[in-house]
């Protein structure tokens, strides 16, 4: 079984990068100079894989949240980046809206019981590998182009896709070698296996 979850994960992060190498090509905006990349599509490929690194460490694909992402993070992702602050942002700002509409669309208002309810989070996707990889700055305006009327926002989620993508590589090699190592970590990689392939009774 140790084996298999190496090469089970590095099958996942292989179609992982292949998406990534294909949403961040640069791509021309009609005949002028101006460059476009599929920025809504990679963020959806990194949401995607951490939710299934974590599902593979959790032991379960029932129930994964921000709080079992960031229980990943901590073991797998650079702390001082990814505390529990920004994964929750990353996974309620932008994964939910991104896996239910396609799009991160609007104004998100925080509704964390914690020092940041009430914020008025707006985003911006770069394909740069600017540092963070995801990251929340007070910054206030009013979005005027693609509301029916000026919506107010406080703050700016910005994330940076290849920092991101670069991460995620990284943290999936570390757990690729930790669940080789860990039992439990491994037992939880097979209970999470016999629910992707049930076996017959």
């Amino acid at each position: 079984m140790a084996v298999f979850a190496r090469r089970y994960v590095e099958g996942r992060l292989s179609g992982f990068e292949k998406d990534m190498k294909i949403c961040l090509t640069p791509t021309k905006i009609g005949t002028g100079s101006r460059v476009t990349h599929a920025y809504l599509p990679a963020l959806a490929a990194c949401c995607g894989i951490l939710e299934y690194l974590t599902a593979l460490h959790c032991g379960t694909t029932k129930g994964i949240g921000w709080q079992q992402g960031a229980n990943f993070a901590n073991h797998f992702l650079p702390s001082r980046e990814y505390d529990r602050e920004a994964v929750r942002i990353l996974f309620d700002t932008f994964r939910n809206s991104i896996a239910h509409r396609g799009i991160a669309s609007g104004v998100w208002i925080d509704r964390n019981r914690g020092a940041g309810r009430g914020r008025r989070i707006t985003w911006r996707v770069s394909a740069d590998a600017k540092r963070p990889a995801c990251e929340v700055v007070e910054k206030s305006g009013r979005l005027m182009r693609d509301p029916p009327w000026p919506c107010p926002y406080t703050h700016l989620a910005h994330i940076h896709l290849v920092s991101l993508w670069v991460d995620i590589r990284k943290a999936a090699g570390l757990y690729k070698k930790a669940v080789g190592e860990n039992p439990q970590f491994l037992q939880r990689f097979e209970a999470c296996m016999r629910q992707l392939y049930p076996t017959v009774d």
